[in-house]
């Protein structure tokens, strides 16, 4: 029998009824979203276990169904044993990992997911050297905690007793003042040294980094853009600018050089320059507690790093650590949700900065230490620097210290140890990535 239209109006009520409390028995009963599960996360680094407590608080906080876990690790044997660990299985989800460290270990961490941290917004959060060193082909595969510069280091009352009011502020400003603060006897035997450059990395701390940073400021490039092979000896129109930085650095440890201020026997550089016995040194901020333990009574300054030239544009050069995600972890996003909090989490950011020391990573702490009498420096000189892909750190380090070696021992012309290292590092890049 066909129904008729108010029988059809109460059956089609009637059946919205019986939905609506069907999905309130199956729906009504619990909540909308599934508990997060349990989650442990460990994680190994180099600095003091305090530098991470206020941030990984944080975080337990925002994620209360996460454990942390944080071992520090020697730095000295930070590397060795992180690699141990890994290949045995036993490794950290997360790692501090150093920013020249991505070309040799890349193989070891994971990068992470666009649908968690893409390239805009590290671009956006960091500076560019954070990308050259983290995500050099798109990928990102770490982040940032700090970022470290070199910069110019001088003795205060050296400058006053030899009646240097102005500091430079150029390399030829540098150039001009070792004559006025160096002490050499008649038989050229260096009993103040003006600055501790031109040697090799047996007594310059960073050698290799600052003669580096020549290069860039020079106009070198390191690499070919494909990272097949280096580029540092290479012309550059009519000139080599890697020979032209070789030959300003060595030039200082030249015993014929009307510049000369410098030799390998002269020990330690940081040794030296926190007895007094050098006037200037060019290193990193992370060095500056090791000058005020060494010498409580040591009176220095540090200012930005010399640059070509005051009206160019600035070209600084970095080193520094990141945390990384181990592709062994069993839980990758997780452990990149939290690499991604503790390194762009601005007040967790920053309390990892107060406590340790360094200088900022974000673009919004940079800004914000810009006019800080002590950070200030490295806050602006991070969004000048720069680096260069090395497949391995120390070996690179090596291979540049014995070119200075060479040159100043006249072993060989500035031009053919130049052509050597550079012959030395393609290889190193070519065993890296076989063809």
């Amino acid at each position: 029998m066909p129904l008729n239209r108010a029988q059809i109006i109460i059956i089609a009520a009637v059946a919205l009824v019986i939905l609506i409390l069907g999905g309130l028995f199956i729906f009504g009963g619990r909540d909308e979203t599934e508990k997060p599960p349990a989650i442990e996360l460990t994680v190994w680094g180099v600095e003091p276990r305090d530098s991470f407590n206020e941030g990984l608080n944080n975080y337990r906080a925002f994620r209360t169904n996460v454990r942390v876990d944080y071992e520090e690790i020697n730095p000295a044997n930070y590397e060795s044993e992180l690699l141990n660990a890994l290949a045995a299985g036993q490794g950290p989800d997360v790692l501090m990992f150093k920013s020249a460290w991505l070309p040799k270990h890349y193989n070891k961490i994971a990068p992470v997911g666009d649908s968690q941290f893409n390239l805009a917004q590290l671009q956006q959060l960091f500076p560019m050297v954070a990308e050259q060193d983290f995500a050099p082909d798109g990928l990102i595969y770490a982040l940032p905690l700090y970022i470290d510069t070199l910069a110019f280091y001088y003795n205060t009352d050296i400058f006053n007793t030899a009646g240097v009011a102005v500091p430079p502020a150029t390399w030829l400003d540098f150039q001009n003042l070792v004559t006025k603060l160096r002490q050499i006897d008649a038989q050229k035997n260096i009993t103040r040294a003006a600055a501790a450059i031109g040697g090799s990395a047996k007594s310059v701390d960073a050698a290799g980094d600052i003669l580096s940073l020549l290069m860039l400021q020079s106009g070198a490039e390191m690499t070919d853009k494909d990272f097949t092979r280096a580029t540092f000896g290479d012309f550059v129109g009519d000139i080599r600018p890697g020979e032209i930085a070789l030959d300003f650095y060595t030039k200082f440890s030249d015993i014929g050089s009307a510049f000369y201020t410098w030799n390998d026997n002269l020990g330690s550089s940081l040794d030296s320059f926190a007895s007094g016995k050098t006037a200037m040194m060019f290193n990193y901020l992370s060095q500056k507690t090791y000058l005020q333990n060494k010498n409580p009574f040591l009176k220095f300054k540090i200012l930005p790093m010399l640059q070509p030239s005051v009206s160019g544009s600035a070209v600084n050069y970095a080193s520094y650590w990141g945390l990384a995600v181990s592709n062994k972890s069993a839980v990758p996003e997780w452990a990149w949700d939290m690499v991604i909090f503790l390194a762009t989490d601005e007040l967790t950011a920053e309390s990892f900065l107060k406590t340790t020391g360094h200088s900022p990573a974000l673009r919004s702490l940079i800004q914000k230490h810009l006019n800080d009498p002590e950070l200030g420096i490295f806050a602006k000189q991070a969004l000048s620097a720069r680096s260069w892909p090395r497949t391995d750190e120390q070996s690179v380090a090596n291979i540049f210290s014995q070119m200075i070696e060479s040159v100043n021992s006249r072993q060989l012309e500035s031009r053919n140890a130049l052509d050597q290292a550079e012959a030395q590092v393609t290889e190193l890049i070519r065993l890296r990535n076989p063809q």
